[in-house]
């Protein structure tokens, strides 16, 4: 028996070490475009004033750098492996993000954000389904479109899918709309901040709401640094947090709608239990942002170690968004056809412009 364990904590111990080498070229790769995105931005930023001015991020050029390698010289198989950890990286530099809150701030711009959210992100996710329906759309891929464009992009989508029972082109239908709309975002969001002279609060606000995918968010608030020299980093982070928070109720939600038309999702449904449902699909890393706002606000963390944390977390973050944009093919938007464009695009673009109206009326 002994034998018997033995072996199998070898053979476990094989796996995790194969794991390991076949991430290797990939987590080469995307370190090398992170890398050389940090190196030449200063240098494109230097080029001319009217450059320097569109305020363009690290962040920004990391994403559309990797991009431009897959959706040109393309990324062979064996760098696939180890481009899977954008959404670890991207965590994590939200959770160290805690180091720039006291509790106090946080319960402040919080409270504020949840209520922006709540009302942002259950309208436009009934709204959605509504519509969809008005266009004989199958209830399925109105839930992930409600779901992605609503809450928090391809996460959202992905977490709906399982429980509408979405198949694979609902799927690959909603995640081209979101990140289409979402890599014009990234780029127009800031041009339009600076033209409202928008503070970094209102940005953070604005991004946080009106951009779809939890990335993009986290890209276009670095990018933009208001006029007192404030950058929109963890303001839209925050948002971004509250959106997440209300992931699991709004799967529950949608489900539920989708039942009323779908007998083979009603059937499933009755058989779920709705309590254990959101727990499972909680975001589990918010709970270590707020470890870390609390360790925070008791002061555990001296000034040299949140200034080496916040260098900690912007690398996280140039790290994970090259990996992202090693990982978005330019293809892939094609999937969703003329049609699901201009639906993402109208319903997107109505939200944005509702979000920038109501920072520039109630926030400061």
């Amino acid at each position: 028996m002994e034998r018997c364990q033995m072996n199998q904590q070898g053979s476990s111990n094989t796996t995790a070490i194969d794991g390991i080498m076949k991430a290797i070229p990939g987590v080469l790769l995307f370190v090398s475009v992170a890398v050389f995105a940090w190196y030449i931005t200063p240098k494109i930023t230097a080029l001319h004033p009217a450059i320097k001015a569109l305020s363009i991020s690290n962040f920004i050029v990391a994403i559309l750098l990797g991009m431009l390698i897959l959706n040109t010289v393309g990324v062979p198989e064996i760098f696939k492996a180890g481009l899977k950890f954008s959404t670890i990286l991207t965590k994590t530099g939200i959770v160290v993000m805690g180091v720039k809150y006291s509790f106090e701030s946080l319960i402040k711009t919080g409270s504020e954000a949840l209520i922006i959210i709540a009302i942002f992100l259950f309208s436009s996710a009934i709204i959605l389904m509504l519509l969809s329906r008005k266009l004989n759309m199958p209830p399925a891929l109105g839930a992930c479109l409600a779901a992605g464009l609503s809450v928090c992009g391809v996460s959202a989508a992905i977490a709906i899918a399982p429980a509408v029972r979405a198949k694979n082109e609902d799927m690959a239908y909603t995640i081209a709309v979101v990140l289409m709309f979402g890599l014009l975002a990234l780029i127009v969001f800031p041009y339009i901040g600076t033209y409202f002279g928008l503070s970094a609060n209102q940005f953070g606000a604005f991004a946080g709401v009106g951009i779809i995918n939890s990335a993009q968010v986290l890209a276009a608030g670095a990018a933009f640094t208001d006029a007192t020299g404030v950058n929109a980093a963890h303001i839209a982070g925050v948002y971004n947090i509250g959106r997440v928070m209300f992931l699991p109720i709004v799967v529950l939600m949608l489900a539920m709608m989708v039942a009323t038309q779908d007998e083979e999702v009603k059937d499933h449904m009755a058989g779920v239990n709705k309590m254990q449902m959101i727990i499972d699909k909680f975001p589990v890393f918010v709970f270590g942002f707020i470890a870390v706002v609390l360790l925070n606000t008791f002061e555990f963390f001296t000034k040299p170690e949140v200034k080496q944390a916040t260098v900690f977390m912007d690398w996280c973050f140039l790290l994970g968004f090259a990996s992202i944009g090693l990982t978005t093919r330019l293809a892939d938007i094609k999937a969703a056809g003329l049609s699901g464009l201009v639906l993402g695009f109208v319903v997107a673009t109505i939200k944005a412009a509702l979000a920038l109206f109501v920072v520039l009326t109630f926030l400061n």
